[in-house]
């Protein structure tokens, strides 16, 4: 009975919740029965990522803390990031040898799974972060200093939009690369916009089916799943026409997340 803040897929059949009261339930998605025992964040979850191989859990909580856990027996590994910020974003490159979080005021690089922090780069305000899909580089977005891009082994800015690009709200996942890391799709309310980053500017942006609310996206390359408000749309990434009907909820949803194999789409 509370909010889910956080989605992830834990392989095809699995998937995890991060909720609002701090607990994160594994659930198996053929019979909705829960799998493991309930973990416990210091407080509520914002933002959760499961390793590529499926062995490592990783949360962000608003108390301030990433936490690590064994995907297995969900026992808590290690704790780390700075204490009193929260930590609304994380991501594991796609390699499974990068961790990225996202705590307000900075964004912390380690080695994974050994956590050995590589760097720390400050962007005001941030509120997600997403490694690119070859891991050489990660993005994130501001409230108030719009997106960077960064690269991965040396923490040097690559592109900074400046303050065009900021979204306005945190319980969501903004933004998403293309799938071969030329592209960076920033939503924001009413819209999404697509940057080139070889020309380092706006190519296009489009209308989505709502204007009221912060959007959370999740692409697989060839379409766009775009939660706003209590509905959902889908979108083709090249052609930026609408896919479909769209899904409605009953209340808001708050995240997105796709399967592996993009078989499914889970929303909070």
């Amino acid at each position: 009975q509370s909010e889910v803040y956080a989605v992830a897929f834990a392989g095809e059949s699995q998937v995890v919740g991060g909720y609002r009261n701090g607990e994160m339930r594994r659930w198996k998605i053929e019979d909705g029965q829960q799998q493991g025992p309930t973990m416990k964040a210091n407080n509520s979850v914002r933002s959760a990522v499961v390793s590529p191989d499926g062995q490592w859990i990783v949360s962000g909580d608003h108390g301030g803390k990433a936490i690590l856990r064994n995907a297995a027996t969900h026992e808590k590994v290690r704790e780390f990031t700075e204490p009193s910020r929260h930590v609304f974003g994380v991501d594991i490159s796609s390699d499974g040898t990068k961790l990225a979080t996202a705590n307000y005021y900075d964004i912390q690089i380690f080695r994974f799974p050994s956590c050995e922090r590589l760097h720390c780069l400050q962007h005001d305000h941030v509120v997600g972060v997403k490694f690119s899909p070859d891991g050489t580089q990660f993005a994130t977005v501001s409230q108030t200093q719009g997106f960077r891009v960064y690269n991965t082994d040396n923490g040097n800015i690559v592109f900074d939009s400046g303050q065009s690009s900021c979204v306005s709200f945190w319980h969501c996942t903004p933004l998403v690369w293309s799938s071969d890391g030329q592209q960076l799709f920033v939503a924001n309310k009413g819209k999404i916009i697509c940057f080139g980053l070889s020309t380092e500017s706006v190519s296009s942006d489009w209308s989505i089916h709502e204007n009221q609310t912060q959007p959370s996206i999740v692409s697989n390359g060839r379409f766009f799943a775009c939660a706003a408000g209590s509905s959902v749309s889908l979108w083709d990434c090249l052609s930026h026409k609408q896919i479909g009907s769209i899904i409605i909820h009953t209340t808001m949803f708050l995240c997105v997340a796709l399967s592996p194999s993009k078989r499914y789409l889970a929303c909070g």
